[in-house]
């Protein structure tokens, strides 16, 4: 029969061996959580600079367009408006 001089350490080397096993599952989980969270940041970030960009380039080219339809091009160069007519008849 094994004594309890034997059995006592080995039951304190599996027991700390267990702990570590453990504590090291854990803190691995905990980094790979922590570098998923920041990649989730990145890419929020990232998605948010993406659609101002995205809200910017709609802005400007509504304000064009609104700028280019709001005066009617006024040239001397231009046919009038009759003459214009005139000409869709033929």
């Amino acid at each position: 029969m094994i004594g309890w001089r034997i059995l006592a350490p080995l039951a304190l080397v599996c027991a700390l061996i267990a702990g570590g096993y453990v504590k090291g599952h854990a803190d691995a989980e905990a980094r790979h959580t922590a570098a998923a969270l920041a990649q989730a940041v990145a890419n929020d970030a990232a998605t948010r600079k993406l659609a101002a960009a995205e809200q910017s380039a709609r802005l400007l080219s509504q304000a064009l367009e609104d700028q280019a339809h709001a005066d009617p091009v006024q040239s001397p160069s231009c046919l009038p408006r009759s003459r214009v007519l005139r000409l869709n008849t033929r």
